[in-house]
């Protein structure tokens, strides 16, 4: 308590506050808020077919969450002499925990082998191999392929298709793999734990635990961001050293999205760094941005959007255009490898058109998404301005836990939705039709919620998911082309719960 008490002089010092205008922090409770909650969350596959590792055949998982979290905020940590002239400071700090109460994976067995597969559970609660994946259990993985197109020059179609056959990978046994991140997890993380400083309009600093505010690194993050408007002009820097998740289908501790590794065989976390100029003039927005990785990528890019009511409030219209461009460019050390089961060159490109409308309290819309290239490895999966869930394939994809094959290299996605507020209701209704050369898919999905209260809150979630895995290509392999594996038809159907409830 005597150094927050000294840090608190400190910083009335530097913002030219007396000692007696600063402020008391042994009387937390008169400028502190509590919160607190337990949230709970059911995914139900409706594909319930056994796993073949050989055929490529995996079902759809089923799983609940139950977690909780505690929270104290800091609205206002500057006194109002501070306040008064511009300078604002707050923070927060918080934790959550939880754990699953059914895990459909445990006991799944793999016809391939006869044995188990392993518990996947891990992919959505828990996953925890340190900061960089340091840990011993985090040195394997368990899907089969990968590496230098170099790797697999000369092999025959019989070569390749036993190589995805493959339950041992990199001289471990794949399932003692899955076990091992299963056996490890940990189930808590202190996501909030910053603070943010504030000057008028013109400048703002955040530093410590947060949730993200980068549209390409979602979740929460471990760095700072700073910004800084200029007239017409604003300036935004963001750097994360951990991501972490803090949701009621997501619980993640902090670890390093991209790493990489020094000659002596060390680990390092380079962070992911992003700097964007924003430029806007009656709802029209042009905002150059790259987003880097120092020795992993480096990704020039651009957003223009145009809102005809910014500042709208739920009555009349409103339209929205979204149009992004991103130009990833890989280190040399990740060119023609397989990246996510799909080749990657040196450099690739997406595009996203995306247009809403607005109509009192409700909205409609549609949009495209097309990769020319392996663009979303780096960049695209990991946050994006899409604004709907690309997380619903099965957790044993093997891309990475249950993204969605439109992700993929050259895939292209056309989609429409529309939803509305009426009273204490919310819904939502989107279709995704996906054509690209690993996978087709097509999606609709119908959302529902009902707000009790302000304590209480639930929503239901029901998906029609097909994909049609073509020929050559594998669920579960994330090497070449195979011309000895059949096209597969795998339902990904499911159902999404969950409930809130606030102290």
């Amino acid at each position: 308590m005597k150094k927050v008490i000294l840090l608190s002089k400190s910083l009335a010092a530097l913002l030219a506050i007396s000692p007696a205008q600063a402020l008391d922090w042994r009387n937390l409770e008169s400028f502190a808020k509590f919160k607190a909650g337990a949230e709970s969350f059911s995914k139900i596959g409706f594909n319930n077919k056994p796993i073949n590792t050989n055929k490529g055949l995996y079902p759809t998982e089923t799983f609940v969450t139950v977690v909780a979290y505690l929270q104290l905020d800091f609205p206002e940590l500057l006194p109002k002499s501070a306040t008064a002239n511009g300078h604002h400071m707050s923070g927060s700090l918080g934790g959550f925990g939880g754990g699953m109460i059914y895990d459909g994976t445990k006991h799944l067995i793999n016809e391939a082998t006869g044995k188990p597969y392993g518990a996947m559970d891990w992919n959505y609660v828990g996953y925890f191999a340190g900061l960089v994946g340091q840990k011993p259990w985090g040195q394997c993985w368990y899907g089969a392929g990968g590496g230098s197109e170099s790797q697999y020059a000369g092999m025959s179609a019989a070569q390749l298709q036993k190589l995805s056959d493959a339950t041992v990978i990199g001289g471990v046994n794949a399932a003692d793999c899955v076990q091992g991140y299963a056996n490890n997890t940990r189930n808590y993380v202190i996501y909030n734990a910053y603070i943010d400083y504030s000057y008028k309009d013109i400048f703002r600093f955040r530093g410590g635990r947060y949730e993200s505010p980068a549209d390409y690194m979602s979740g929460y993050t471990q760095g700072f961001d700073m910004t800084l408007k200029l007239g017409n002009f604003k300036f935004w820097w963001f750097s994360s050293f951990g991501r972490g998740f803090a949701y009621n289908e997501w619980l993640y501790n902090f670890y390093s999205p991209k790493t990489y590794t020094l000659a002596n065989g060390s680990k390092i976390n380079p962070g992911v760094h992003a700097f964007y100029i924003t430029w806007e003039y009656k709802g029209l927005s042009i905002v150059p941005f790259v987003y880097f990785s120092p020795n992993n990528e480096y990704d020039p890019n651009f957003t223009i959007t145009y809102d005809s009511k910014p500042n709208f409030k739920g009555i009349g219209w409103r339209s929205q255009t979204d149009i992004t461009v991103l130009n990833p460019f890989y280190a040399k050390r990740f060119w023609n490898t397989y990246q996510f089961g799909m080749i990657s060159r040196k450099n690739a490109h997406s595009l996203m058109i995306k247009q809403r409308f607005d109509y009192n309290n409700y909205n409609f819309g549609g949009g495209i998404y097309k990769s020319f290239g392996n663009a979303n490895w780096m960049i695209g999966y990991h946050g994006n301005r899409l604004g709907f869930d690309f997380w619903t394939n099965t957790v044993y994809a093997n891309t990475l836990n249950s993204l969605s094959y439109m992700m993929d290299a050259d895939a292209f996605t056309a989609f429409l939705f529309g939803g509305g507020v009426y009273k204490k209701w919310l819904w939502g209704v989107i279709g995704r039709l996906t054509y690209g050369p690993r996978a087709d898919e097509q999606s609709l999905a119908f959302n529902l919620g009902y707000e009790f209260s302000k304590h209480f809150y639930a929503d239901i979630k029901v998906e029609y998911y097909n994909q049609i895995v073509h020929k050559g290509y594998k669920v579960g392999w994330n090497g070449p082309y195979l011309p000895d594996q059949p096209a597969t038809y795998q339902d990904r159907s499911h159902i999404f719960t969950e409930i809130k409830v606030k102290l």
